[in-house]
């Protein structure tokens, strides 16, 4: 897959939880969509948007575990997330976390429902635990991965929860998640999933997905017609949701099990180097279970030198973010810290 990504070649590429590079083949890609639209007009439309659309549904259903007939393609994470909250009643109490994508958490503000917004800490799976046997909620809502600090929350206390309170809805935010794990919504404790796709999905801006268990819609007496007219609601970019299913299909072609066991071999790495150095909070590192993004407590100074480097990073919180993706190689890893070692 490195080869796709011309970008890779004139830097270290640590900013996939920012935005994905653009690959040459969904470039090249584009521009013969481009040359349809070129010639046919109107007919461009007519002829692609109920056929991209019908391929990014199903694709994205059979590549997430999920159900085509409850997996909608958006514009973004926030109107995938908002339109299937409005549905809600609005007695509904959220259990929400500090720190948390502020789009997750201001939608749910803005609609009017109460919250509590729980600490994160080095046990928050046992903080949620506990919080919830002491207090009555309706939704848990989290980001599966924690956007500034790469916190990943265990899939398997999840799991525990939902056994525990079986009526709970569990939503999740995937957008630094889905693409960087391996995932089945159908096999999971979750009832919802929603996300952008522009970054460990590799497809682009301009899309976003919904995809929901139908148990889910059940409990809440949703019919997928008026969940469906909901989320048909604006217009989508026909490039950017035939640009999903092409990436879609392409990371599935390459075997996209195998590229993320290898992007566990270079996580593990980075995460024991970035402890050793002291470079991780706290909180990160007293866990045993990570994602492949990490906030880096390193000062100004530091920061400037990475990117005179040509680090591809950025400020998020308190630190400095990097993350690493299948398209990363362990050289790269290495280059990394002989930088990060000489600026320190």
């Amino acid at each position: 897959m490195r080869d796709h990504f011309p970008v890779l070649e004139s830097c270290l590429y640590f900013n996939t939880a920012y935005t994905a590079p653009l690959s040459s083949s969904l470039s090249k890609w584009r521009a013969k969509d481009d040359l349809t639209y070129l010639e046919n007009g109107d007919t461009y439309k007519t002829i692609t948007e109920k056929k991209y659309f019908e391929e990014a549904e199903t694709t994205l259903a059979q590549f997430a575990g999920a159900e085509k007939a409850t997996t909608f393609i958006t514009a973004n994470f926030s109107s995938a997330f908002q339109n299937f909250l409005i549905h809600l009643p609005r007695d509904h109490h959220f259990l929400v976390l500090e720190d948390e994508y502020p789009s997750l958490t201001g939608i749910v503000d803005d609609l009017g429902f109460t919250s509590k917004k729980l600490p994160v800490s080095a046990s928050v799976e046992e903080a949620v635990w506990e919080e919830l046997h002491n207090n009555s909620y309706a939704v848990l809502t989290l980001s599966a991965v924690q956007y500034t600090s790469g916190l990943y929350f265990d899939f398997d206390a999840l799991s525990r929860i939902k056994k525990a309170f079986p009526s709970l809805i569990i939503l999740i935010d995937g957008t630094q998640f889905l693409g960087a794990e391996v995932f089945s919504l159908r096999e999971s404790p979750v009832d919802a999933i929603f996300g952008s796709t522009y970054k460990w999905l590799l497809a682009g801006h301009g899309t976003g997905y919904a995809m929901l268990k139908p148990s889910l819609l059940s409990h809440l007496n949703i019919s997928e017609e008026k969940l469906a007219a909901t989320y048909d609601r604006g217009q989508l970019s026909v490039k950017s949701v035939g640009s999903l299913v092409f990436s879609l299909k392409q990371i599935i072609a390459a075997d996209f099990p195998k590229l993320i066991q290898y992007k566990k071999q270079l996580s593990t790495r980075m995460f024991e180097e970035l402890k050793n150095r002291g470079l991780l909070s706290e909180e990160i590192a007293q866990r045993s279970l990570h994602s492949s993004i990490y906030n880096l407590q390193i000062n100004e100074f530091v920061y400037r030198g990475l990117l005179e480097k040509n680090v591809r990073c950025i400020k998020r919180g308190e630190g400095v973010r990097v993350a690493v993706h299948h398209y990363n190689t362990q050289e790269d890893i290495t280059t990394f810290f002989k930088i990060i070692d000489a600026l320190l």
